[in-house]
């Protein structure tokens, strides 16, 4: 009579494993962004007349239309910190974002502000901004200890994440948020949870690069 092996077939195993790998997974990206939700809580303001007073406000990058035009949710951000700016919370605005060829958001965002009031030697243009993480280490490089990070409420957290790690004391302000419906709202939420775990992660690792 054959003997019959006791232990489950391989499937099953590779099953079973497969479903831990998941659940750890799925806690850790819970547990990632408790945290950094948590700390930004601590570091965010309300709107700009509860800002407090800073050297910098960095405003970090979006996408620019062909014509130059900021994209709505950029708009806001510039927005922002324009009000910021006029209402002597930030003595200098920091434009951070990409640049590739002939399309140059931080130059977009400068003509933005120079066009509405603030002074061109007080804002500081930077190209290297192709992603938060870069934003935050090139506003350090810039000798940057304390400001305002300028973005979306979704946003903020993993951005003032970062800034804390590149060396800066940040409060976040707030920009309007220009997204309406559940669709939007949902990519957002899937997009930047998956984005707070990998740089928990990342930071742990590599440190802010």
């Amino acid at each position: 009579m054959p003997e019959v092996s006791a232990s489950p077939p391989a499937r099953w195993r590779w099953l079973r494993w497969l479903v831990a790998v998941v659940l750890v997974a799925l806690a850790y990206d819970a547990g990632a962004n408790a945290y950094v939700i948590g700390t930004a809580r601590r570091a965010t303001v309300a709107d700009v007349a509860s800002a407090p007073v800073r050297p910098y406000a960095i405003v970090l990058g979006n996408q620019v239309f062909p014509n130059g035009e900021p994209v709505p949710d950029l708009r806001e951000r510039l927005e922002t910190a324009r009000a910021l700016y006029q209402a002597g919370r930030a003595e200098k605005v920091i434009v951070s974002g990409g640049v590739v060829g002939d399309y140059n958001e931080p130059r977009a965002m400068a003509a933005w502000l120079t066009a509405r009031g603030v002074k061109p030697d007080d804002v500081v243009l930077d190209g290297g901004g192709h992603r938060t993480a870069a934003t935050m280490r090139g506003a350090a490089a810039l000798g940057v200890r304390s400001a305002l990070i300028v973005t979306q409420a979704y946003h903020l957290p993993r951005s003032l994440y970062l800034a804390r790690h590149a060396g800066i004391d940040a409060v976040g302000v707030p920009a309007r948020d220009r997204r309406w419906g559940v669709l939007p709202e949902l990519r957002v939420l899937f997009r930047e949870s998956s984005a707070r775990a990998e740089t928990v992660l990342e930071v742990a690792l590599r440190g802010v690069r």
